[in-house]
């Protein structure tokens, strides 16, 4: 099973019932979150997710269930065997996401780039990212903007716009940070809100797994 497809299982109704308030992105921040930074407790989740305290005790529920997640005494939740593996195949696709102060080449104050391992070929024009950016965070909430590395440049879809050229001080820091290769992209998320921009971040990213 891929990634993609393992946290949207648990974003999933239970027996029928009303879907979560939590998306499959949210799970996949999470666990990301916990595995860089375990252990993690929840008061901690819930300052970094934009979803409420309730939201965050039903994420830990379903990924302890799907035995992602255990209690580590009291200094919060450590990720399992199963939970490392799902770990290591999302960061595998997406190594690395930063926030980077990104000025003029961003909507909202915030940005985080996420890098995509292997994946620009997926991208059309960028469209779908932002759109579902969009829709995930709010209109005239967030965005996303989508750069692939071509030939050693950091370009913008559809045209391969170099984006060095209006942007040198942005594209320094992004080429700099991340170190994408050609035949990676890089997903902007951006927002008001950081912990929105970097949940959008990965609903963009996601749209790039659609058909695994």
């Amino acid at each position: 099973m891929s990634w993609k497809r393992a946290v949207e299982e648990l974003a999933l109704p239970a027996d029928g019932r009303v879907p979560p308030a939590f998306k499959a992105y949210h799970a996949a921040v999470a666990l990301l979150m916990i595995g860089r930074e375990q252990p993690l407790g929840r008061y901690e989740l819930c300052q970094n997710l934009s979803i409420g305290e309730g939201s965050v005790r039903t994420l830990l529920r379903r990924l302890t269930d799907a035995g992602y997640i255990t209690a580590d005494g009291r200094q919060g939740q450590r990720l399992t065997k199963r939970g490392e593996n799902l770990f290591a195949q999302i960061i595998e696709d997406v190594p690395m996401g930063l926030f980077l102060d990104l000025g003029t080449l961003t909507v909202f104050k915030y940005a985080y780039a996420s890098l995509v391992r292997g994946r620009a070929e997926r991208v059309v024009d960028g469209v779908r990212q932002r759109d579902e950016a969009i829709i995930q965070g709010g209109c005239n909430r967030a965005g996303a903007t989508t750069l692939v590395m071509k030939r050693g440049m950091l370009v913008m879809p559809p045209d391969n716009y170099n984006v060095l050229l209006s942007n040198e001080r942005e594209t320094m820091l992004i080429l700099e940070s991340l170190r994408p290769q050609d035949g990676d992209a890089v997903v902007i998320g951006t927002s008001d809100d950081p912990n929105l921009a970097r949940e959008v971040s990965m609903a963009a990213v996601m749209t790039l797994f659609e058909d695994d």
